[in-house]
């Protein structure tokens, strides 16, 4: 109870803040929708680029009056022209284009003493600019008049809020603006690092979500209103313009997982958790239609991807609220919050709803409600399911107490029925069923263990790999247990040959056998080969189909002649010999 209270607090103290974050975007719309200097605009639009001189030979008739100084076309590949008459003034002045996402902007500022001309747009270096804004500005010096040209372009919407200020209202502009963004960016850096904290000391893979949705959410609001571009990355022309669909869709491809996590949603409904796992695919296709293809592509990719997204993230909280989850209800209201921001901004970039503010702010504001309500649903959450595991573990404490002496017997009988049955595993282990020889796993372990002892004492080790000739035939024509009974029988025989007790014959697998012959050189190992060829070769093996005859090859090496650095060496020299007695005719030794 008393944690529900600090939660509840904390969320009053987080909803005050962005009531006044809120109340300072309020004061900035107004301060930058108000222009110091009324202009009559007129416009006029081409789908060819037009030269300064193109454009005033045009007919008076191709020119419109702009009704307001907020142009706004939405989203267009034809190039606008803007003219006004600038009237004298004794003070100085800025011509201030408050958006910051125009590819090209020409400004030609015509008086008697000639044309000033300036190339601005966010395909240029940042430091180019006259006036260090994230937004376009150029100074007008007292006593500056005559008649004002403007050409834009852009992926983006076009939109061309053109106002005339004083300095000192230009300034003051600015500064609010930037108190708003400071309070904004300083909301979601605090979220971020917090759940950060939070995820470094629980391991909860949420808050590391979270932390990387805030992060990804602030890229988003940074490349938005071109204060990346100011700030962080003026040199890369490449993330200025990719960096509003390649962070909106990181966005969603954290809200989507972030959302996974933290609902649980496969212990309630596996079908919205698989269309949360479908919204993750699909936003990460837009993040590479963001890095590959065009601007103008892209964002029509992440504007479609947006709200449906953020409206299935709606009804998966619903849902969860219909189940009477108290994080769920909290989880629905931040949505809901992001949702309707994100809807206005998609109609207000393309051109269906006339506001700069809507365009400029209504994600900031949404998403600042949203991050805040999402971080009490963090908290909210965590501590449920810390109270489900206290009391699943007191629960578990409780029964392991009551039956604790009876465990204990019990696993006192089964450690012992264990050690014998380990025993039998362990031998049974290292044995091949059908001959009784050691099998290839007891071979690869015992003949490491010789290669090292024999490499620290100086001394010689030989490997003998065989192989029975024609073996198929038999197995093929009198079927496979005439053949098993043919193996074991070989097996009996190389063993019985194999006299010394440090030598170990195994069966490597099929008709494949190996024998490791621990301080033995080349000569001994080959004489020790031809006296095997030989007793095979002059052995009758019964069976049920009578007697059988067979022949074996066999490939011989030894550390006495050359010098192995691994097993692996080793097996592969003794496996090419093996091979080079089966080439040259089989029944025959070979080896090095």
């Amino acid at each position: 109870m008393r944690l529900t209270r600090r939660l509840t607090k904390h969320f009053l103290l987080m909803m005050l803040l962005a009531i006044g974050m809120a109340v300072a975007f309020s004061s900035h719309a107004q301060l930058l929708t108000k222009a110091e200097t009324s202009l009559d605009i007129e416009y006029t639009n081409s789908e060819q680029k037009l030269s300064l001189d193109e454009v005033k030979l045009l007919d008076g008739d191709l020119w419109s009056e702009l009704k307001t100084d907020r142009a706004s076309f939405g989203y267009t590949t034809d190039e606008y022209w803007f003219r006004f008459q600038l009237k004298d003034s004794n003070i100085d002045r800025v011509l201030h284009i408050a958006y910051p996402l125009l590819d090209e902007l020409n400004i030609y500022i015509q008086t008697d003493a000639g044309i000033k001309t300036y190339k601005l747009g966010d395909t240029k270096p940042f430091h180019e600019r006259p006036i260090p804004t994230s937004e376009f500005a150029v100074p007008l010096p007292k006593g500056t008049s005559g008649t004002v040209y403007l050409s834009a372009s852009s992926q983006s919407s076009m939109r061309l809020p053109i106002a005339v200020r004083s300095n000192i209202g230009f300034f003051e502009t600015q500064m609010n603006r930037r108190i708003a963004e400071g309070i904004y960016f300083g909301v979601l850096l605090c979220m971020a690092v917090f759940n950060l904290f939070g995820f470094v000391a629980s391991r909860e893979p949420e808050f590391g979500l979270y932390s990387l949705y805030t992060v990804f959410f602030a890229g988003l609001m940074l490349s938005l209103e071109g204060l990346g571009f100011h700030y962080l990355w003026p040199e890369s022309i490449y993330l200025q313009d990719k960096g509003i669909p390649i962070f909106g869709s990181l966005t969603f491809l954290t809200a989507a997982l972030f959302a996974y996590q933290l609902l649980e949603l496969k212990r309630y409904r596996n079908t919205l958790g698989r269309g949360l796992m479908v919204m993750a695919f699909l936003s990460a296709a837009s993040l590479v239609v963001g890095i590959f293809a065009s601007y103008r592509i892209s964002i029509h990719v992440l504007l479609i991807l947006a709200a449906p997204g953020c409206f299935f993230l709606l009804l998966v909280g619903a849902y969860l609220w219909r189940k009477g989850f108290l994080y769920a209800r909290i989880f629905t209201l931040a949505w809901c919050s992001l949702l309707l921001s994100v809807v206005a901004n998609s109609l207000g970039y393309l051109g269906v709803i006339d506001s700069m503010f809507i365009q400029r702010h209504a994600i900031m504001l949404g998403s600042g409600i949203e991050i805040l309500l999402l971080s009490w649903v963090l908290a909210v959450r965590y501590n449920e399911q810390r109270k489900e595991r206290l009391a699943a573990q007191q629960k578990y404490n409780q029964e392991l107490e009551e039956n604790v002496e009876e465990r204990t017997f019990e696993l006192q009988i089964a450690l012992r029925e264990l050690q014998d049955v380990n025993s039998e595993l362990e031998q049974k282990n290292m044995e091949d069923p059908l001959t009784g020889l050691y099998n290839r796993r007891y071979f690869q372990q015992h003949l490491e263990r010789e290669l090292r002892r024999t490499m620290r004492r100086e001394l010689p080790l030989a490997l003998l790999m065989i192989d029975v000739d024609h073996f198929k035939p038999i197995n093929d024509t009198h079927g496979h247990l005439v053949g098993d009974q043919v193996l074991k029988q070989l097996a009996g025989l190389m063993n019985q040959h194999a006299k010394r007790a440090a030598d170990v014959v195994c069966r490597y697998g099929g008709e494949e056998f190996a024998i490791i012959l621990p301080e033995t050189d080349l000569d001994d190992a080959r004489l020790f080969a031809e006296q095997l060829l030989s007793m095979v070769r002059e052995q009758r093996f019964e069976t049920d189909v009578g007697e059988q005859r067979i022949t074996i090859s066999a490939g011989v090496i030894s550390t006495s002649n050359r010098i192995f650095d691994n097993v692996d060496e080793l097996f592969k020299a003794a496996d090419e010999a093996l091979y080079t007695a089966k080439n040259q005719g089989r029944d025959q030794v070979a080896g090095q």
